[in-house]
């Protein structure tokens, strides 16, 4: 458990402080939550490539030498870090094998060769390729690709260091807390087996993938520190607030006690809502509100299903193709969602179709688009590749056998969409019957509310479709036009937004209206300042990650729904995001007071 990691490191900093006494704090931003206090471990940058070096004829064999060394060395390291990958999600695994395929990418590979060819060093070569490929995503007009050019510096990183012949496992005591300029994916599998307590980093994103690792295994971050391995020194005693975004370096005896009560206070706040697994998720005034979970992999159905969940309201069924690197058989289709389906039983499991295209897998696509988040994504590619659709439809049938599988289509715009979906659905439903297949013959197709045309056209789709689920991380990029990844636009993007908290509504009276399910499973749902809003808006199933089911339903059964409705009514009067913050920020008041404040 994190916290009681977290918790051990502080007992044993009190008794070994720093002999450096003046406190720096340090502010940066808050890229996964928790709090750390140990002991700095810095990570020495490496020099600087000279990427003007040139060497003379006869030691091109030996610089080609090192270089195919290097993407053996770094080939075999990605490959170990696979494994190690592979007990953690399908996230992990999938970010680790995009590092894999950019080190044994042959255009790249060739590419490098001709340079060493023609009189580089080995570091030259792969400094300046890679370089030009990372401005090449830094350019980029996809915001996709922009966010991806992170890996190629860190790939760039690992291959020099293996030409340098130095080893990446750095020698770090446990309970310390890494400070470097950057971390890379591979660098975080290898620390959580030393018991590392989090990360103070230079340079990074939130939506890195580094810090989705770092949010996705507990581990507290902040990253945006300027100079912070100038700042800090090994063995300095270093809090890490992954809440707040400080980093407080050498701190003094006040500090430390008040952030010694603060992780305190997070553990006991962990055990109580432990004890809330077998209550039912109900506000004080008698709503029942079903909690569900997005799940990636069969294992986290298990987790889901220890930790209360009453169903998996999003199997993100794409997660297999990153895993395999390509389009399954139908056998392991089948295999794959039947063993979620078994494990999730008597509940029900929701499976969307394959969401191909934009940020996610893209085998498939004829082409590259100059926009793929507007391009041939979700259920326009699958339209368009029928015989994979059709495959897809016939594991997920043939996997129905237990009656509690859901079908889900993403970024459905249009009916037309629907109905054709629903067409192939019986093609498949047929052919099975007619080899005898057992199926569910009565299992229900859902749509993926995430585009504006679709919310405008919700009671359309309330009317044709089984169920609907709100998709709110699309919905507002969409209805905002704004690109989540964009730093120069990132303080317009809010899922907050009054125009997506009024679509979010729209969405939901046309459900009630025509008497069908509606869910939220964007990250809104687990918005810790969203639960009552959400309730006032009149969604009764929400779904989140397994991790946030229990802070989730303590937030429920401390909710009023009256009174969530009156928060609602006030919400409609909004103009501005602000104007929004400032009504949340009033539940405050009447919240339960064993949420954790921090």
């Amino acid at each position: 458990m994190q916290e009681e990691i977290n918790l051990r490191g502080i007992i044993q900093v009190v008794h070994h402080r720093s002999a450096n006494t003046g406190m720096r704090i340090l502010k940066g931003v808050a890229a996964s939550p928790g709090i750390a206090v140990g002991r700095a471990f810095v990570l020495d940058p490496d020099l600087p490539v000279d990427d003007s070096q040139h060497i003379a004829p006869e030691r091109v064999a030996s610089e080609l030498s090192k270089f195919y060394n290097a993407v053996e060395t770094a080939s075999a390291e990605l490959m170990n870090a696979m494994e190690l990958a592979k007990r953690e999600s399908a996230t992990v695994s999938g970010i680790v094998e995009s590092y894999l395929l950019i080190v044994r990418d042959s255009a790249i590979v060739d590419t490098i060769v001709r340079r060493i060819e023609s009189g580089m060093s080995a570091e030259s070569a792969v400094a300046r390729e890679f370089d030009v490929h990372k401005t090449l995503m830094y350019n980029a007009r996809d915001p996709i690709m922009r966010s991806r050019a992170q890996d190629f510096e860190d790939v760039k990183e690992r291959l020099i260091a293996a030409i340098r012949n130095r080893t990446l496992v750095h020698m770090v005591e446990a309970d310390s807390v890494i400070v470097a300029s950057s971390i890379t994916p591979q660098d975080i599998l290898f620390f959580k087996q030393t018991q590392t307590l989090g990360f103070a980093t230079e340079v990074g994103g939130i939506n890195s993938h580094a810090c989705i690792m770092a949010r996705d295994m507990g581990f507290p971050a902040v990253i945006g520190l300027r100079d912070v391995t100038g700042e800090i020194q090994k063995d300095d005693v270093i809090i890490v607030d992954g809440y707040s975004g400080w980093v407080v370096a050498n701190p003094d005896e006040e500090t430390l006690e008040r952030y010694r009560h603060k992780a305190l206070k997070a553990e006991e706040y962990k055990q109580k809502l432990g004890e809330l697994i077998n209550k039912p998720t109900i506000t004080t005034d008698g709503v029942q509100i079903s909690l569900l979970a997005n799940v990636d992999t069969p294992d986290q159905v298990d987790s889901a299903v220890m930790t209360g969940a009453e169903g998996a309201g999003l199997v993100r069924s794409e997660m297999l193709l990153m895993h395999l690197g390509r389009y399954p058989t139908l056998e392991e289709e089948t295999e794959w969602y039947r063993d979620m389906a078994e494990r999730m039983y008597p509940m029900p499991l929701t499976i969307r179709a394959f969401d191909v295209g934009g940020d996610k897998f893209r085998q498939g696509i004829p082409h590259q688009e100059e926009n793929p988040a507007l391009g041939l994504r979700g259920i326009r590619f699958l339209l368009y590749r029928p015989d994979i659709f059709e495959q897809q439809i016939c594991a997920v049938l043939r996997a129905s056998m237990y009656r509690n599988i859901r079908f889900m289509l993403p970024m459905v715009s249009m009916v037309e969409e629907l109905d054709e979906a629903r067409r192939l659905v019986k093609l498949c439903q047929q052919g099975l019957a007619n080899d005898g297949v057992e199926f569910d013959p009565n299992i229900q197709i859902g749509v993926m509310i995430e585009t504006p045309a679709a919310a405008l056209s919700a009671d359309t789709f309330a009317e044709h479709a089984d169920f609907l689920s709100i998709g709110t991380n699309d919905l507002a990029q969409y209805a905002l036009a704004t690109d989540r990844l964009n730093e120069l636009v990132s303080d317009i993007f809010d899922a907050l937004h009054p125009s997506v908290i009024r679509m979010v509504r729209m969405i939901v009276d046309a459900a009630n209206r025509h008497n069908k399910s509606v869910s939220v499973c964007g990250e809104m749902a687990g918005h810790a300042a969203a639960t009552e809003m959400l309730i006032g808006l009149g969604l009764r199933e929400l779904s989140v990650a397994p991790r946030l089911l229990l802070e989730l339903k303590q937030r429920i059964r401390n909710a009023s729904a009256e009174k969530c409705k009156q928060l609602d009514h006030e919400l409609e009067h909004c103009n501005t995001t602000q104007e929004v913050y400032s009504v949340l920020n009033t539940i405050g008041t009447w919240r339960g007071k064993d949420d954790l404040d921090a």
